[in-house]
């Protein structure tokens, strides 16, 4: 499994986030859930006014971790002015360890956030640092067997 090293500044995003609890891996049935919501009820349709690609943002506090909770966030980069029905969430400047999930979801990028824990974190030279993790989409279809995203895990070494 390969990863690109980046740094980047820190960036603004705005879209809407649930909390979710990662015991048992209930996530990774609840999140792909939400995205269904989040297609059904038009808020992808407001969000692609505003940015040109979705994010999938897991966010975590220390308060949260301890309950194995997380916000997670469906959003698009944007600098602007709030808007009706939409939180704004500001990602701090970060060294990022960037992956590509190549496949359908939502079993693609399961399998590359296993892959990331299990054997590229412990085999490399980066920890994982305080911060989101992101998932990067372009909007195209997910179904897709060739279906291409990112995931981005912040990194420092070790």
């Amino acid at each position: 499994m390969d990863a690109i090293i980046v740094k980047h500044d820190k960036f603004q995003v705005i879209g809407v986030k649930k909390v979710f609890t990662y015991s048992q891996g209930k996530n990774l049935e609840d999140i792909p859930e939400f995205w269904d919501e989040v297609h059904a009820n038009g808020t992808i349709e407001k969000l692609s006014q505003l940015g040109t690609s979705y994010m999938g943002i897991c966010s975590a506090s220390k308060e949260q971790a301890e309950k194995q909770e997380m916000d997670y966030w469906i959003a698009t980069e944007y600098s602007g002015q709030k808007v009706d029905g939409m939180e704004v969430f500001e990602v701090s400047a970060q060294e990022w360890a960037i992956f590509k999930s190549i496949g359908a979801l939502p079993e693609a990028i399961q399998a590359t956030w296993q892959q990331i824990f299990s054997t590229w974190l412990p085999e490399s030279d980066y920890i994982h640092a305080n911060g989101p993790e992101i998932e990067v989409y372009d909007g195209s279809d997910t179904t897709k067997a060739d279906f291409m995203c990112e995931v981005w895990i912040p990194v420092t070494r070790k």
